[in-house]
C-alpha cells in the first residue's frame, strides 16, 4: 500500500488544526470559569481578591521581607542554640538541660516562649531588653544574664525573632 505525500501532509495539517482548536476551547473555558467565579460574589473581600489588586512592587517587597525574616530567624536559631537552649530548651518551653538546676536550687523556672498568651502581651522591645540587659532589667530572675556584651544589637534582634516563632508554631498546632 502506497501513501502519497499529499495525504500525509493533509493528516499533519488536520492534526495541528485539531490541536489548535482544542487549546483554544480550553483557553476560552478557563477565561469563562474565571469570570464566573469572580461574578459569584464580587463584594467578598478575601485575601485572594486583595492579592490580585496588589501591585507587582508590593508583592516583591513582601517577598523580600519574608526572605529577610527567614534569614533573621535562621541566624537567631544558631544564637538561641548556643546561648539560650540550655535553660529555655529545644522547644522554647523553659525545660532546658539546666532548667532543673534553677528550679531545684533557686525555685526559678526559665521563661516558656511557647505560651502564646504571654507572647501576645510582650512587646518586641521588651524581649530585646530582656536579652540585652538580663532578667533584672525587667524585675525578673537575676539568673537570666545580660547578653549585650556578648551579642551585637543585630544578633539580639535575630534571637528575639527566633524566640517569637515558638509561640507562633504552638498556636498553629492547636
Amino acid at each position: 500500500m502506497k501513501i502519497s505525500g499529499k495525504n500525509i501532509t493533509r493528516k499533519k495539517h488536520s492534526s495541528v488544526l485539531r490541536l489548535v482548536y482544542t487549546l483554544g476551547r480550553i483557553s476560552i473555558l478557563k477565561v469563562s470559569l474565571t469570570l464566573c467565579v469572580g461574578c459569584v460574589n464580587p463584594d467578598s473581600s478575601t485575601s485572594e481578591a486583595n492579592d490580585s489588586t496588589r501591585t507587582f512592587r508590593e508583592l516583591v517587597e513582601d517577598a523580600k521581607a519574608t526572605a529577610r525574616s527567614a534569614r533573621e530567624e535562621r541566624a537567631g536559631f544558631a544564637l538561641y542554640t548556643k546561648y539560650c537552649q540550655v535553660c529555655h530548651g529545644v522547644e522554647g518551653d523553659g525545660k532546658g538541660f539546666n532548667a532543673f538546676n534553677l528550679q531545684d536550687s533557686f525555685g526559678i523556672q526559665p521563661a516558656d516562649f511557647t505560651d502564646s498568651a504571654s507572647a501576645a502581651t510582650r512587646a518586641d522591645s521588651r524581649t530585646f531588653l530582656i536579652i540585652s540587659e538580663g532578667g533584672t532589667a525587667v524585675e525578673k530572675s537575676q539568673y537570666m544574664p545580660p547578653w549585650e556584651g556578648t551579642l551585637s544589637s543585630e544578633e539580639i534582634e535575630n534571637t528575639a525573632t527566633y524566640i517569637r516563632q515558638f509561640s507562633r508554631s504552638k498556636s498553629r498546632k492547636e
